[in-house]
């Protein structure tokens, strides 16, 4: 993280899309096809040693039911850093149209957590999402998010992800075409998720995945506590009286909605670890407080970045000496995407202050 300085709010909204790097409509360095009909695709393709950009594409129409397809275009097995496998295409059937894509990769092992997790709840809101093992061992998640979170009853984002304990993943997803006419196709998608799943666990890229050059070994985890050992934790802090719900979070970030009986209101804790000596550490505390025991403290009342008008987020943010920073926030809203429920969040400044500092963070940053 050297160099960048990362907020609670900013390290939020990358999380399960971090690992993916290029999850949906990434812009691929791409080669344009010229457009087909995918019931013509009778014969499954063949792979070479090394999947081209024209042999993703076909083997993206072969993986589809019956429709037209046009604006293919695709890009190939590379060494090149950052460059994964891929197709994409507009995919039309019984008068709805939507773009399609397909994502192939390795990632290092051991997995970080957030492969394998559905959308967090507290940026989220709205996804609807399963995790499933399948018998060879395989974790397969299967999102329906909304386009646009603000949106919630617009065009929808379908996700079908499979992960191997070895590293290797597809992913494939699907958005209703922008170019497509504001009227029913928005909504309706040609492709039902069971659908796009099955292009997703098709063997058809069996030979593509093993082409795909195996990254360094990654780490061996590190200290970095779950979303679940955070809300642990939270739980345990909260002021008496006060009733909690909906655990989550990711590596490094945890949550709980409560509720004082004055409507609901999401608190949220980001654990992180810097260098001490930091320099964007110590231009982000530079007006901010210095305790006794050289714990810099900095407090903020804003609107919430991305939340609902009228959503406000209270923040205490904490760096101690060892490099570990704590942030506690909470809103007036039961989640980032959602409208506020009540004027203020359910615990104020004070309270937030209590639970940024107290020692029972030690216990998921000992490692």
């Amino acid at each position: 993280m050297s160099g960048r300085v990362q907020t609670a709010r900013e390290n939020v909204f990358t999380g399960w899309r971090r690992v993916f790097g290029l999850i949906v409509w990434a812009g691929l360095s791409a080669v344009v096809l010229t457009g087909c009909d995918s019931s013509q695709s009778a014969a499954r393709p063949s792979v070479s040693e090394t999947a081209s950009a024209q042999e993703m594409v076909r083997l993206l129409e072969a993986s589809l039911p019956q429709g037209k397809t046009s604006g293919q275009r695709g890009e190939g097995v590379s060494t090149k850093p950052g460059t994964l496998p891929s197709a994409e295409l507009v995919f039309q059937r019984g008068g709805r149209s939507a773009h399609v894509q397909v994502m192939l990769g390795r990632i290092p092992v051991p997995l970080p957590a957030e492969v394998s997790q559905c959308p967090d709840t507290a940026v989220h809101p709205y996804s609807r999402c399963t995790i499933t093992t399948l018998p060879d061992g395989a974790t397969l998640v299967q999102d329906q998010s909304p386009h646009q979170e603000k949106n919630p009853s617009g065009g929808k984002v379908l996700t079908a992800r499979l992960i191997f304990d070895d590293g290797r993943q597809i992913l494939v997803s699907q958005v209703a075409d922008p170019q497509a006419k504001a009227d029913s196709a928005v909504t309706a998608l040609p492709l039902t998720l069971k659908q796009l799943t099955a292009v997703a666990t098709s063997s058809t890229w069996e030979p593509v995945l093993n082409t795909v050059p195996t990254p360094p070994a990654g780490g061996s985890g590190g200290w970095q506590p779950t979303g679940k050992e955070i809300s642990l934790v939270l739980e345990q802090l909260l002021p008496a009286g006060i009733s909690h719900a909906q655990p989550g979070g990711t590596e490094g970030f945890g949550h709980l909605v409560v509720d004082d009986g004055h409507g609901k209101s999401l608190v949220a804790v980001n654990v992180q670890r810097w260098k001490p000596s930091d320099d964007g550490m110590a231009k982000l505390f530079a007006k901010g407080e210095t305790l006794p025991d050289g714990t810099r403290l900095s407090i903020r009342k804003n609107p919430a970045n991305r939340g609902d008008k009228g959503t406000i987020e209270w923040t205490v943010d904490t760096f101690r000496k060892d490099g570990i920073r704590i942030v506690v926030s909470a809103l007036n809203a039961p989640a980032y995407a959602l409208a506020p429920t009540r004027p203020d969040p359910a615990l104020d400044i004070a309270e937030l202050k209590k639970i940024a500092l107290d020692p029972a963070w030690q216990r998921v940053t000992r490692r």
